[in-house]
């Protein structure tokens, strides 16, 4: 095997992970709508509205405890960082024993961050998506509950929309490559 295989196959378990938490979201999204529905609140014209509120509360709730999920995400890094310092400077391989126990929990921790950064994130776009098609609503006093892509405006905004995701991991892979350009550096000094 060699780079070129390497890279394939991270590139086809990293589409691949896409998979199960695109489920597990799609579950969290319709369950809570559904469970918010099944209570029974209406509006003054007899339409059900506690779908989108059931939602919002299981969002809440999940970014209740973002703080503690995410500050996890700066353990990642300076395990991974400790590893390359003490294999770089030739340390004994006992220490480097220690250090990738380290780097495995952190690799861990990195992996659960992001995908709780990003399941809480889609559905507060699902909930801010919603809050904008009602006040659409509420300003124009006609029904809006359908987009149209064939309208360039609308097919722009969706393609500048996808494309911010790819931009800013662009940003944070550069970022990255940065930092551990400045720690081999620091290492070698």
């Amino acid at each position: 095997m060699g780079h070129a295989t390497n890279i394939i196959t991270g590139l086809s378990v990293g589409l691949e992970s896409c998979g199960l938490p695109v489920l597990v979201i799609s579950v969290a999204i319709i369950g809570s709508y559904y469970f918010g529905e099944a209570t029974g609140i209406k509006d003054k014209q007899g339409n059900l509205l506690a779908g989108l509120y059931a939602t919002a509360v299981a969002t809440m709730g999940m970014f209740a405890s973002g703080v503690y999920v995410l500050s996890m995400s700066g353990f990642g890094p300076i395990a991974d960082n400790a590893g390359g310092i003490v294999e770089m400077s030739g340390q004994d391989e006992s220490i480097r024993d220690i250090t990738d126990r380290l780097d495995s929990v952190g690799n861990v921790t990195k992996a659960n961050t992001k995908g709780y950064s990003v399941g809480s994130a889609s559905l507060a776009c699902f909930l801010l998506f919603s809050a904008y098609m009602d006040e659409v609503e509420l300003m124009t006093g006609e029904s809006f509950r359908h987009i149209d892509i064939a309208v360039p405006e609308i097919f722009v905004g969706g393609i500048l929309g996808s494309m911010t995701v790819f931009v800013f991991t662009s940003w944070s892979i550069r970022a990255v490559g940065n930092a551990a350009e400045d720690v081999i550096r620091e290492v070698r000094r």
